[in-house]
């Protein structure tokens, strides 16, 4: 892919996340898009259209945060060919009630004008203590 077009398709990405529209979400990945947490959290790798969508769509947010809280602020898109790069935050208050606020950088592999493998980076360690992850 060229770079303007997989800049295209991340912002397209971004602008269906909160729109709730699962098939518009599912019609951005590949059926064997992969989806890779960080390493540290407790949670599996994702695979497949129906999953990722599943999970990105809002199983996954709404499982952890109270979505009348949730904010999504994107600082940075970079792309170079098919990947992209997004650098973004989110403030939140965990069903728990405690305030979570976390950086995130994003890196999106893109094949054939769909977006087919994620990897997610975040500070995990402010993650677990928030959330209570640790033991």
């Amino acid at each position: 892919m060229q770079t303007e077009e997989t800049r295209a398709l991340i912002k397209t990405y971004y602008e269906t996340l909160p729109t709730g529209n699962r098939d518009k979400l599912a019609s951005l990945f590949t059926e064997d898009v992969e989806w890779y947490p960080p390493e540290s959290a407790p949670l599996a790798v994702i695979k497949g259209r129906e999953a990722v969508t599943r999970e990105l769509g809002g199983e996954t947010p709404k499982r952890i945060f109270d979505m009348k809280t949730f904010r999504l602020n994107i600082h940075r898109i970079l792309a170079d060919g098919d990947t992209a790069v997004v650098q973004h935050s989110i403030s939140a208050k965990t069903r728990a009630g405690e305030q979570y606020d976390n950086e995130y950088c994003w890196v999106y592999h893109c094949r054939d004008g769909k977006i087919a493998k994620i990897e997610e980076y975040a500070d995990t360690h402010k993650a677990a203590r928030i959330m209570k992850w640790e033991n």
